[in-house]
């Protein structure tokens, strides 16, 4: 899960909210920093974000678990007010624990395991927008988003051996 939620490529796959997405720095082999462009929603200004988004292993158990933490940051080749765009902030973190069902079940068995999600977003989208309607586009959104985020990720890890 927290792959398919990190990784570009695997990200551009389910998330069709995004226009374009280009990595502007990487780092370190777990932190890049992202500069995405999201589809319009019409009648507000097209949005932007430049992010750092950080995946960790949070423990050397059989089944780690791992998280993916994304904030706002700023960044020289794509300063604020010079991309076009209305610039969005974001604090995302996503928690996945992996979880072996059954006393002495085989962490080889897929259907053995679970994958238990916490996700937390505060997103401010910029510019003016009427907190009523952000407030019915996120309640709307967020179901959406993770349904779509977990079946993704079941169906890109069916046939694949365990990696954990």
């Amino acid at each position: 899960m927290a792959e398919v939620f990190h990784t570009k490529e695997l990200k551009l796959q389910w998330d069709h909210t995004i226009e374009a997405d280009k990595v502007l720095e990487v780092l370190d082999e777990h932190c890049t920093i992202i500069h995405q462009i999201l589809k319009r929603v019409w009648p507000a200004a097209q949005r932007d974000i430049v992010y750092a988004s950080h995946k960790q292993k949070l423990d050397e158990s059989p089944t780690p678990d791992w998280i993916v933490c994304n904030k706002s940051c700023e960044h020289m080749t794509v300063p604020r007010g010079t991309s076009g765009y209305c610039r969005a902030e974001i604090e995302v973190v996503l928690y996945c624990k992996t979880v072996v069902e059954g006393e002495g079940s085989s962490t080889t068995d897929r259907r053995n395991i679970r994958c238990d999600i916490v996700y937390s977003a505060t997103v401010n989208p910029g510019g003016w927008a009427p907190s009523s309607a952000v407030r019915a586009i996120s309640q709307r959104e967020y179901p959406k988003f993770l349904k779509k985020i977990s079946e993704f990720a079941q169906n890109h890890v069916k046939n694949t051996p365990m990696k954990f």
